[in-house]
């Protein structure tokens, strides 16, 4: 066999095997390492869901950690206010976060690994967790748009090479239904 044909063949295997190991690799980053735009937002528990309303707006984040003695009492999300609050909205100056939020929501030790959040997140049906130390003091948010951030950026070509319509959809011939 040509030479040159010989190292192209080692050249494309090795390339194949690096490929298929570098999202293990990838995945395996410290959840730290993301870049998270907000930390996190803090808020006391006892405070209104209109001053927390008023939070979320002014900082733009879609949850915010709710904070007791330092330590993690629960989290409010967007899902929380839409779902308990909405149809009472008039009531935000009255009821309270710890009326609404999650307590004891999902979390993630420090140290915890890019897939670590991907898999919690998918199992909890999360859209934040909270990163915390062993003393439950929150060390960040992350959200899954941090997550699809990095994934975007260590992925670039998979990502943003993809055709702009990957599923060509026509309408059924007849009508489903149950």
């Amino acid at each position: 066999m040509d030479p040159l044909k010989e190292e192209l063949a080692r050249l494309e295997e090795e390339l194949d095997h690096v490929m298929t190991e570098l999202p293990e690799v990838a995945l395996q980053v410290p959840v730290a390492e993301l870049h998270m735009r907000n930390v996190h937002i803090e808020i006391s528990p006892d405070a209104t869901i209109r001053a927390a309303i008023d939070l979320m707006v002014e900082h733009n984040v879609g949850c915010l950690a709710a904070i007791t003695d330092g330590k993690l009492a629960g989290i409010l999300s967007e899902r929380d206010i839409l779902r308990k609050v909405a149809p009472d909205f008039d009531d935000t100056g009255a009821r309270t976060v710890s009326e609404i939020m999650t307590a004891d929501p999902g979390v993630l030790p420090s140290g915890s690994t890019v897939a670590d959040a991907i898999r919690v997140m998918h199992e909890g049906h999360y859209r934040h967790l909270p990163i915390i130390d062993e003393d439950r003091v929150v060390e960040a948010v992350v959200s899954v748009r941090n997550i699809l951030e990095y994934v975007v950026d260590h992925f670039p070509s998979e990502v943003l090479n993809l055709p702009p319509h990957p599923v060509d959809r026509k309408p059924m011939a007849t009508p489903e239904g149950a």
